[in-house]
């Protein structure tokens, strides 16, 4: 989601309408959650590719 969608989903979180406000609660605490793993998962990747690029030295040095 670009920034304008997100603007417009807390626009909604302010609803008069209870059940719009509660659901875009929802989706707000679900994309955060989501940005949260993207994070994550990007670290992690980081760090496999660094041990594998280790991994790889260490072998052509034993070579």
């Amino acid at each position: 989601m670009d920034d304008r969608e997100y603007d417009q989903l807390d626009s909604l979180t302010s609803s008069n309408n209870m059940e719009i406000s509660r659901l875009s609660l929802i989706v707000k605490n679900l994309r955060q959650r989501l940005e949260s793993l993207e994070k994550n998962q990007t670290e992690l990747m980081d760090a496999m590719n660094d041990m594998r690029k280790e991994r790889d030295v260490d072998e052509d040095n034993n070579d």
